[in-house]
C-alpha cells in the first residue's frame, strides 16, 4: 500500500503541473497582444517559468513512474534524471527573473546584477560534479546542501531586490512577487537542509510550492494584463 504522505504529494504535484500549465500557455496568448516596451521584459518572464514547467514536468514525471513502478531496478534513475531537470529549471528561471527585474526597473549591469548572474551559473555548473550521482540518486546530504547554497543566494537576492524597487515605484504585485519568493524559501529550506534526516519534513514542499503559484499567478496579472 502507497504511503499516504507520498500519495498527497504526487496528487498535488500533478495539480500544481497543470496550474504552471495553463498559466504559461495564457502567457504566451497574450504576449503577442503587449506593447512592444513591454515585449522584453515579458519574453524573460516567459522564458523563466517555461524552464521552470519544463523542469517540473521532469520532476513530476518521475515521480509518477516511481509510484505506478513495477521494475524498481531504474526508479534511482529515472528520478535522478527528474530532479537534475528540475533543478536546471529552477536555475534558469532565476537567471530570466534577474535580467527581468533589470529591464523592468531600468538598471544598469551593476555589480550586484553580476554576481547573482554568476552565482545561478556556479549553481549549473555544480551539478556537473560526480558527487551529485543523479544516476543512483545517492548524493550526500552535505552535497545537497552545497548544491542548493548558490540557488538560496540567488533567489533571496533577487526577492531583496524586487521588494525594494516595488516598495521605491509603489508597486504592489511586485511586493507581492518578492515576498512570495521569500515565503518559498522559508518551507523550501528545512527541506533541503534536514529533509533526509527528517523525511516528514518533505510536506512543507506544499505550501513553498503554493507560494509559487502565487508567484505565478502575479506574474500573469503584472506583466501580461493589458492594462
Amino acid at each position: 500500500m502507497a504511503d499516504p504522505q507520498e500519495i498527497m504529494e504526487v496528487g498535488f504535484m500533478i495539480i500544481y503541473f497543470i496550474y504552471i500549465l495553463i498559466i504559461v500557455i495564457i502567457m504566451i496568448k497574450r504576449k503577442s497582444s503587449l506593447p512592444s516596451e513591454r515585449q522584453p521584459t515579458a519574453l524573460r518572464i516567459l522564458l523563466g517559468f517555461l524552464a521552470l514547467l519544463i523542469g517540473d514536468f521532469g520532476h513530476v514525471s518521475a515521480r509518477l513512474f516511481i509510484f505506478f513502478s513495477i521494475n524498481t531496478d531504474i526508479n534511482n534513475l529515472i528520478f535522478g534524471i527528474g530532479i537534475l531537470l528540475e533543478n536546471i529549471g529552477l536555475r534558469l528561471l532565476f537567471i530570466f527573473w534577474l535580467d527581468a527585474w533589470r529591464l523592468e526597473f531600468s538598471h544598469s549591469k551593476n555589480s550586484i546584477y553580476y554576481i547573482l548572474i554568476i552565482t545561478g551559473i556556479i549553481g549549473l555548473i555544480i551539478f556537473i560534479f560526480p558527487q551529485n550521482d543523479w544516476i543512483g540518486n545517492s548524493a550526500p546530504q552535505y552535497w545537497k546542501i552545497i548544491r542548493n547554497i548558490p540557488w538560496v543566494i540567488q533567489g533571496m537576492g533577487i526577492s531583496i531586490l524586487i521588494i525594494n524597487d516595488g516598495n521605491r515605484k509603489k508597486d504592489k504585485l511586485m511586493k507581492k512577487i518578492g515576498i512570495c519568493i521569500i515565503i518559498s524559501f522559508l518551507f523550501y529550506m528545512p527541506v533541503i537542509f534536514v529533509g533526509d534526516k527528517y523525511p516528514f519534513l518533505g510536506m512543507l514542499m506544499i505550501p513553498g510550492t503554493i507560494a509559487y503559484m502565487f508567484w505565478e499567478f502575479y506574474s500573469l496579472k503584472r506583466f501580461f494584463s493589458s492594462n
